[in-house]
C-alpha cells in the first residue's frame, strides 16, 4: 500500500459522489488504510444536505410551528402569527451552512481524503477523468446520486418550473404553488408552503396519496392536507402544461397557480459518467446494475446509493456506501463473517415521510405479506385515538399496524410470531418506526416487545400494545388476518 505522501493521481479508490453515500465509502476505506479520491462536481453534501432533508426538514419544522401556534385555541391560548417568508428561509440557509461544517473540504483532508472538484467520468474501468485530471485505481465506487424527474408533459420543458434542487432558492413566498406529485417530497412540502400561507394543489396520478404506504396512511394524511387547506386532485395524470404555469389535465380539467413544484420522483445521475467506457451496465431508467454485494458488472466498479438503489434514502446511500468500499477490498469468494464480501440486506429498512403527521414504515405492508404468506400473516391496528399519550397532547389522527406472521407447519404457535412489516402514524412516528426495524434486523421474536416494560404515557406504549395484540385480546382488541387489497 502506497503511503500518503506519495500518492499523486493514483489511488486505491476512486469514489464518484460526495453525498452521504460517497462519504460513507470514502471514509470506510480511509480508515481501512486505503488512499481515496473524492470526485464531487458540486459542494461535499449531496442533495440531502443542501436540497433534500436539511432543507425541506428545516422548512417543515418552521411550519409545523407556525400551524400550532394558529391552532392555539384547542389548548387554551391564542396567538396572532405573521410569516415572514424571507427569515424562514434564512433560517434554512443557516442550518446548511452549520450541516455542512461536517463536511467540509478542510475536514475531509484532515482526514486524508483528497477531495477533487470537478465532474468525473471513466476513460475505462480503472480510470477516470476530470476535467484534465487523470486518476486510476484498482477499485471505485460510483455514488453520483440521483437528479429529479421531470416528466414528458407536453409543454412543461417550456416553463420554469420548481425542484428540490431550486424551490428552496425562492426569494419570495409563492401565492399559488401546484405540486405535481403526490409521494413523499410532494406531499411535505405542500404541506409545510400551506400552512406558510400559500394556497396549495396538488396532483397526483394514482388513486391516492403516498401510493407506497399503506391505504389507511394515505387517508389520515389526506385528510390532514386537506385540513391545512391544500386541494387534492388524485387519480389525474397531466395531459400538458402551459404558462401560467397551468396544468390540463385528462379529464380536460385545468389548473393554474403563480408557480408549479415538480416533484414525481428522482431518477439515478448516470448520463455524463461515461458507464460504457468501463462496461457498467444500467437497466432502464439509468440505474446502474449491481449484484447482492454492490458490485457491478464491471470487475473492481461498485455502486451504492441513489444511483442504483430503489430505495433513495440517505440512510441506505450511507450504509450502502460503507459496504461497497468494504467489499472493493474483501475476498469475493468468503462470506463477510469471514473477512469476504458483505451482502446489503434491504428487508428492514425504514422510511419515513414528515408530513404532520409523521408517516414512518418498515418490511412488508399488509397486501405484500398477504401475497406472500396469504391468511398465515396477521395484523393488529390500534388506533391514537386510544392512547392515554394521544389524547394528552390533542393528536389522535394516528395508529401504529403490525403485520407478523409465525413460521407455520408444526411450528404456527402465535408465540413464535415475528413481525415483517409495521407502519406507523402520527406526531413522532419516525421515532416509534425503530422498534420494529430492531425487532426485523435482529429476528427478534414479536412477544419481546409486548413483554418490554414501556414508560407511561409514552407515545411508544402504543406500540407495545399493538404487538401484544397479535397475541390475543388486549383492552378488548386483539388482531385478524392479513387480508387483499380492496
Amino acid at each position: 500500500m502506497r503511503r500518503m505522501s506519495e500518492r499523486a493521481s493514483a489511488y486505491d479508490l476512486i469514489v464518484l459522489g460526495a453525498g452521504a453515500t460517497g462519504l460513507g465509502a470514502a471514509t470506510t476505506a480511509r480508515t481501512a488504510g486505503h488512499s481515496v479520491a473524492l470526485v464531487e462536481p458540486n459542494r461535499p453534501g449531496g442533495d440531502c444536505t443542501h436540497y433534500g432533508c436539511v432543507p425541506s426538514k428545516t422548512l417543515i419544522e418552521s411550519a409545523r410551528r407556525v400551524a400550532a401556534a394558529r391552532d392555539g385555541a384547542r389548548y387554551g391560548f391564542t396567538a396572532d402569527v405573521n410569516v415572514d417568508f424571507a427569515a424562514v428561509l434564512r433560517r434554512v440557509a443557516d442550518v446548511i451552512a452549520q450541516i455542512e461544517k461536517d463536511e467540509s473540504p478542510a475536514l475531509l483532508r484532515r482526514q486524508g481524503i483528497d477531495l477533487v472538484v470537478g465532474a468525473g467520468r471513466f476513460a475505462d474501468d480503472r480510470t477516470v477523468l476530470v476535467g484534465e485530471q487523470t486518476l486510476t485505481a484498482q477499485r471505485v465506487v460510483i455514488a453520483s446520486g440521483a437528479a429529479p424527474t421531470v416528466p414528458p408533459v407536453p409543454g412543461l420543458e417550456q416553463l420554469d418550473y420548481l425542484t428540490n434542487e431550486t424551490v428552496f432558492s425562492l426569494t419570495e413566498q409563492p401565492e399559488q404553488l401546484l405540486v405535481l406529485g403526490g409521494g413523499p417530497i410532494g406531499c411535505e412540502l405542500a404541506q409545510a408552503f400551506a400552512r406558510l400561507g400559500s394556497a396549495v394543489t396538488i396532483v397526483e396520478g394514482a388513486d391516492r396519496l403516498l401510493p407506497r404506504d399503506e391505504p389507511e396512511a394515505s387517508r389520515v394524511v389526506a385528510a390532514a392536507l386537506t385540513e391545512d387547506g391544500v386541494r387534492l386532485q388524485l387519480g389525474q395524470n397531466v395531459a400538458s402544461a402551459a404558462s401560467g404555469p397551468t396544468l390540463t389535465l385528462a379529464d380536460g380539467a385545468t389548473v393554474s397557480g403563480s408557480h408549479l413544484l415538480v416533484a414525481v420522483g428522482r431518477s439515478p445521475r448516470t448520463s455524463e459518467l461515461s458507464l460504457s467506457a468501463a462496461a457498467v451496465r444500467t437497466s432502464e431508467g439509468g440505474r446502474v446494475v449491481v449484484d447482492q454485494h454492490l458490485a457491478t458488472t464491471a470487475d473492481g466498479v461498485f455502486a451504492a446509493g441513489d444511483v442504483c438503489s430503489p430505495l433513495q434514502f440517505t440512510h441506505v446511500g450511507y450504509e450502502q456506501g460503507k459496504i461497497a468500499a468494504g467489499n472493493a477490498f474483501a475476498r469475493a469468494g468468503r462470506p463477510g463473517a469471514l473477512g469476504g464480501r458483505k451482502s446489503w440486506d434491504p428487508a428492514a429498512i425504514p422510511w419515513v415521510t414528515f408530513t404532520d403527521p409523521e408517516v414512518a414504515h418498515v418490511g412488508l405492508t399488509e397486501a405484500q405479506a398477504y401475497e406472500q404468506y396469504g391468511e398465515r400473516a396477521r395484523v393488529s391496528y390500534l388506533l391514537d385515538s386510544t392512547s392515554d399519550r394521544a389524547r394528552c397532547a390533542g393528536e389522535t389522527r394516528g395508529f401504529v399496524k403490525v403485520v407478523a406472521v409465525t413460521p407455520g407447519g408444526l411450528l404456527s404457535a402465535r408465540v413464535l410470531q415475528k413481525i415483517i412489516g409495521m407502519t406507523v402514524v402520527g406526531p413522532v412516528a419516525g421515532e416509534l418506526i425503530t422498534q420494529g426495524v430492531l425487532a426485523m434486523s435482529t429476528g427478534m421474536l414479536a412477544g419481546r416487545i409486548a413483554q418490554s416494560v414501556h414508560a407511561y404515557p409514552t407515545w411508544s406504549m402504543s406500540v407495545r400494545i399493538a404487538v401484544a395484540q397479535l397475541f390475543g385480546e388486549f383492552a378488548g382488541r386483539g388482531s385478524r388476518p392479513a387480508r387483499p387489497p380492496s
